[in-house]
């Protein structure tokens, strides 16, 4: 992927993240995993273990979308550098007393 690619691919994330309805989705679901979690008879080890799992999945799931947001965050860093980096130097003064 290009650094705009991934620039906004990470603004994309950023939306998803702040969006309400994503919050609302995974407050849910993570407060149904749990709530699973506790009503699961001690015996059941297999879906003890599939619930944890499940837990951790949202986990992740939260921390690839962080991930590209950050990501996305250097590609734009990187993208005003190399910007920075082409312009005359003529431009490059008059940007510094501005």
């Amino acid at each position: 992927m290009t650094p705009q690619q991934i620039q906004q691919t990470g603004i994309e994330a950023q939306r998803v993240i702040d969006s309400e309805a994503y919050k609302l989705a995974m407050s849910a679901m993570k407060a149904q995993i749990v709530q699973q979690w506790k009503d699961c008879p001690v015996r059941d080890k297999e879906g003890a273990l599939l619930l944890l799992q499940l837990a951790k999945l949202a986990d992740k799931f939260e921390g690839v979308l962080t991930g590209l947001i950050e990501s996305g965050k250097f590609a734009d860093h990187q993208i005003k550098i190399d910007s920075e980096r082409n312009e005359s130097k003529a431009r490059q003064v008059m940007r510094r007393v501005l």
